[in-house]
């Protein structure tokens, strides 16, 4: 009921008048009479349960728990177990609050660090606080069997969607005559097919990109038949060529965000994001108008499509918590501006002028935020030390604790990248803790420092500090660490140092291993090591055994 007030020559009115929903034919309505609203969850006659998508007539729309979509008749509907409320088709709850800094509630990192990469393979991790992965193939193709689940998962949960608004008026043309006979769909390998199926291959092969298609009518194919090698050609049908575009359709709508978070398609998934949640304190006034419109537009064509991608990554996120036990995380975001560009004007709430000691402070956001669970990732995205615009660049970290609910994707529900330990946060105003920037080696040095327990692991913290030039850094109480005064052994290390030599897990510690690695010369590789015996970490064995490569006649 509404309740309109007026007034008139001095007179005051009020009336109440009673609201009555138009029909809506996109609205299902049961054979009983009763409207059956889209995203109701049914019980169907003979067991199972299943969430209406949309109506056609007498027949629905349904999705199936598995993510399997039928068409069923009103008569299978035994009842309706629950009815989506107002937000369901419109916003969603506003997420909670944000407590600056690290609170006691927020989930350990080495717990989720360990479920993000659970089932990749380890030999291609990279760990929060190393600098890279030990082997970068093997890192590259967890990456991409990681975001080829998220694919394939995001594929099933938006299957309801219209081929309208998912893909291109020609490809459903195409798909059309593939259906209907009038054409053949064939494909032939390129040679990355077989590439990409490596099992040490950084890449995945790619359903579209790695074969070549053509549409052939099928008197073309007839004649095809008799001058092409069968075995190196596929025929697919419509049923499957169309699988594959959706899931390449979800798939660019991933790697949009990897690419640009600002790109039109990533702007397109904020913006439905921003409506969904009801997230108004947000920003884009950063971003170029030219951008937005396009957005739009594509808005505009797919927005059924869009709205289905961000709620299916949305719910895939929250389930992947919940199954974690995870309530709050802790998540840091590094930003930095350039003052020398007259485009990167600094914002009031992260001036200078604050200084260095960390403060509290409300941080406008876009509605869609990229955070990372890893501080040491945080002080990547704040400038270089020694970088040349490191001096006049102005860096800072926010953090803070957030409720799982305010998390949007992770990399292995949705967009995000792995490598990043990425977040992606839903956006507004909030009051987060500011602090000053570290920078990446100067952080990654205090972490050595901290987690030095042995003699050698001081070396090499030591080695690091000389090397940078921070040997401010280190603790009073390491006597004598300007010196190497350990006996080099081979160590196995939990990650690589930049500064060792490698092979297979362990230090080297013999010439020949040495040149043979860096496909020199025992005299070049010798020579090589003895220019670095001040700038790196070379054990002293090895340095004595250079010299006397170089003068035979050197007494042992």
């Amino acid at each position: 009921m509404a309740v309109y007030q007026w007034s008139r020559f001095g007179v005051q009115y009020k009336a109440a008048v009673l609201e009555v929903k138009e029909f809506d034919p996109d609205q299902p309505r049961g054979w009983h009479g009763r409207w059956i609203k889209v995203g109701s969850v049914v019980r169907l006659h003979g067991g199972g349960r299943a969430t209406v998508t949309g109506n056609m007539g007498d027949w629905y729309q349904v999705r199936h728990a598995s993510g399997h979509v039928t068409t069923i008749h009103t008569r299978q509907i035994a009842a309706v177990v629950s009815t989506p409320g107002r937000q369901q088709r419109g916003n969603e709850r506003k997420p909670g609050g944000v407590v600056p800094g690290r609170a006691a509630e927020a989930a350990d990192l080495d717990t989720l660090d360990e479920r993000l990469w659970g089932d990749l393979d380890p030999a291609g991790r990279r760990r929060p606080f190393e600098f890279e992965a030990s082997n970068h193939d093997l890192f590259m193709r967890n990456r991409a069997l990681a975001k080829r689940q998220i694919s394939e998962d995001l594929t099933r949960r938006t299957a309801h969607v219209s081929d309208e608004y998912v893909l291109e008026d020609y490809v459903r043309e195409v798909l059309a005559r593939i259906k209907s006979g009038e054409s053949i769909m064939v494909r032939s390998p390129t040679p990355y097919v077989a590439k990409h199926a490596q099992p040490d291959s950084p890449e995945l092969p790619n359903d579209l990109a790695d074969w070549e298609y053509q549409e052939l009518l099928p008197e073309e194919w007839a004649n095809a038949q008799e001058r092409m090698h069968m075995r190196d050609f596929e025929v697919i049908d419509a049923d499957r060529y169309r699988d594959i575009l959706r899931r390449n359709a979800v798939a660019s709508l991933v790697a949009a965000w990897a690419q640009n978070s600002a790109s039109p398609r990533s702007l397109a998934v904020q913006i439905v994001a921003r409506d969904m949640f009801g997230l108004q304190r947000t920003t884009l006034n950063d971003v170029d108008d030219f951008k937005l419109e396009m957005a739009l537009e594509i808005l505009d064509r797919q927005r059924p499509f869009i709205e289905a991608f961000a709620r299916a990554q949305y719910e895939a996120t929250q389930q992947w918590l919940r199954d974690a036990g995870v309530t709050h995380l802790h998540v840091l975001r590094g930003m930095v501006w350039n003052p020398v560009d007259l485009g990167d004007e600094l914002p009031a709430w992260a001036g200078p002028e604050r200084g260095p000691d960390a403060y509290e402070e409300e941080v406008p956001l876009r509605p869609l935020s990229s955070f990372t669970l890893s501080p040491f990732t945080a002080q990547e995205f704040v400038g270089q030390e020694g970088d040349p615009d490191w001096q006049h660049e102005h860096g800072l970290v926010i953090d803070g604790t957030i409720p799982a609910e305010r998390v949007f994707a992770l990399p292995r529900t949705g967009i995000g990248c792995l490598d990043e330990w990425e977040a992606v946060v839903l956006g507004g105003t909030d009051r987060w803790r500011v602090s000053a920037r570290t920078g990446k080696y100067r952080f990654y040095l205090r972490h050595l420092i901290a987690a030095a327990t042995t003699r050698y692991e001081q070396i090499v913290a030591t080695e690091f500090a000389r090397r940078m030039n921070m040997m401010d850094e280190l603790p009073d109480v390491w006597p004598g660490m300007h010196q190497k005064t350990l006996a080099f052994k081979e160590i196995p290390m939990a990650h690589k140092r930049t500064w060792d030599v490698w092979l297979e897990g362990r230090l080297v510690t013999d010439l020949t291993t040495c040149a043979k690695i860096a496909g020199m010369s025992e005299e070049d590789t010798a020579r090589d090591l003895l220019a670095q015996e001040r700038r790196v970490d070379v054990p002293a064995e090895l340095l004595e055994e250079c010299r006397r490569a170089l003068n035979p006649a050197r007494p042992v």
